[in-house]
């Protein structure tokens, strides 16, 4: 009896003690207990994208870019076919590719459908926009889902009707570049061609050891690529002749960014290269801490790079020096979107983009999507508009310092 007497002295003892290094409000405010509860559920969710439980700006940190004013949502078009090809734009028009073979082409300033296009076959690249068609490439498969060629499509920008379709023996995988009336692209047959973009003709191709996954860098005297097998190839611009090639230990997928001494591109073996843009001789490289998909972009005196380490440098071009880096959550695998003097990253399968100063590195905005909206593809900015393809559809924002919060929205 005496045991379980003390037993209970010691229970009420150490129950009174927590009473009272509970603090006040919680015991006399339970909607103050409600408040946590929620703020623990959210932790999680601010984790994601890292930059998510900080301000939007970072101290002092400040622009005169458009990318820095506050981004708000103007309208979305939703769909069950989001593909992870990235939309094109024009002057009037968003062309969007879908899953299962569709493009559809939507009102830049509404989001409202003007045409939908079904080329037959799986879309390969984004959408190639010209002055009057735009141009589709697509893997033609059999019953079975076996591959049994491709084709390019010129479609017309204002109809959507087909103006002509050319047949190739493999699709065409790379990012089409159109330059000077030709159609520019690397193949899964492992060449690089250029074609008439009047009828879709081949006018020369190169070979290489592997699938032409680079895209191009077209320029008047010469076109520059990347290829699976890990070379930079400089070609004549009219004839197709190699002027040099350059070796690097991995895959080459993005664009070479050029000026006029140098080249400067990333590979799938970790390091930014720069070759002399005449000869192809190395000037330096610079290593990351993973593959480097995306297209350098070169701003003034500093070359901005994005790597699959989950970083974004910025590097000297003049030797390479870093200057400085931020890390990101999820990989990056799309290019800096650079305007004035601050650039747009946004992380694959983020649910955000953020803006840095190109100067310093340092935020002065970021943009922050819906519950369950994931960003699957490069993002485009033009004209203050800011487009996103994201796993439930299109997601288009402006930056403005407009207090219209408006919002429309497109299912589909």
């Amino acid at each position: 009896m005496r045991k379980s007497s003390s037993r209970y002295f010691v229970k009420a003892f150490l129950l009174a003690l927590v009473f009272l290094l509970l603090p006040p409000t919680a015991m006399s405010d339970p909607q103050a207990r409600v408040q946590s509860k929620k703020e623990r559920q959210a932790e999680p969710r601010q984790g994601r994208g890292g930059a998510h439980a900080q301000e939007t700006v970072e101290a002092a940190a400040t622009s005169t870019s458009h990318l820095a004013l506050p981004f708000k949502r103007a309208w979305q078009y939703l769909t069950d076919s989001a593909s992870m090809q990235s939309p094109s734009l024009d002057g009037a028009r968003i062309y969007l590719p879908l899953e299962g073979g569709r493009v559809i082409c939507l009102d830049r300033e509404t989001g409202t459908l003007l045409w939908t296009s079904e080329p037959g076959g799986i879309i390969t690249s984004p959408v190639t926009v010209g002055d009057n068609s735009v141009y589709i490439a697509t893997r033609k498969t059999a019953d079975d889902g076996s591959e049994v060629g491709g084709s390019l499509r010129a479609v017309d920008k204002a109809t959507g009707l087909t103006v002509w379709v050319k047949d190739y023996s493999r699709p065409f995988v790379a990012p089409l570049e159109l330059a000077a009336n030709r159609i520019y692209g690397g193949s899964a047959d492992g060449s690089f061609y250029a074609l008439a973009s009047e009828n879709g003709e081949v006018i020369w191709k190169v070979e290489t050891q592997d699938v032409v996954h680079g895209r191009a860098l077209v320029e008047s005297h010469a076109v520059y690529f990347g290829s699976d097998d890990g070379a930079l190839r400089a070609v004549d611009a009219e004839r197709g002749q190699i002027i040099w090639k350059y070796q690097t230990g991995g895959k080459i997928i993005g664009r070479p960014a050029a000026d006029e001494r140098a080249l400067y591109f990333g590979s799938g073996d970790g390091y930014v290269h720069s070759v002399d843009i005449l000869t192809g001789k190395l000037r330096w490289k610079s290593r990351t801490g993973a593959a480097i998909e995306a297209s350098p972009v070169l701003v003034g005196d500093r070359l901005l790079v994005a790597s699959f380490d989950n970083f974004v440098y910025a590097l000297s071009p003049a030797n390479g020096n870093r200057i400085w880096k931020r890390r990101l959550e999820n990989r990056l695998a799309s290019s800096p979107v650079v305007q004035g003097d601050a650039s747009l990253v946004a992380p694959l399968r983020g649910d955000y983009v953020a803006v840095f100063l190109n100067s310093d590195g340092r935020r002065v905005n970021l943009y922050q999507l819906d519950k369950d909206f994931e960003i699957v593809a490069d993002p485009i900015f033009g004209g203050n508009t800011l487009v996103l393809a994201t796993n439930k559809g299109l997601v288009v924002a402006t930056a403005t310092k407009s207090s219209d919060n408006q919002t429309r929205a497109v299912k589909k």
